[in-house]
């Protein structure tokens, strides 16, 4: 039953010390800010055309 202990004793330290390197890991780097793209008007261009084929698949689907 001691060496049963003992084990898991050591599992939990091993977990802690763990979980603490990561924290501490996570809490040392920047975070990075992520860059603005730049805007594009498309508010002439026409998304969506029909072609013969999409007039296909709709009939199908019908």
């Amino acid at each position: 039953m001691k060496q049963e202990e003992g084990k898991r004793r050591s599992f939990l330290k091993h977990i802690l010390a763990g979980t603490a390197a990561v924290v501490g890991t996570a809490a040392i780097v920047q975070p990075v800010k992520a860059k603005s793209a730049p805007t594009v008007d498309r508010s002439d261009e026409t998304l969506y055309h029909e072609s013969e084929s999409f007039k296909k698949y709709y009939k199908t689907l019908r």
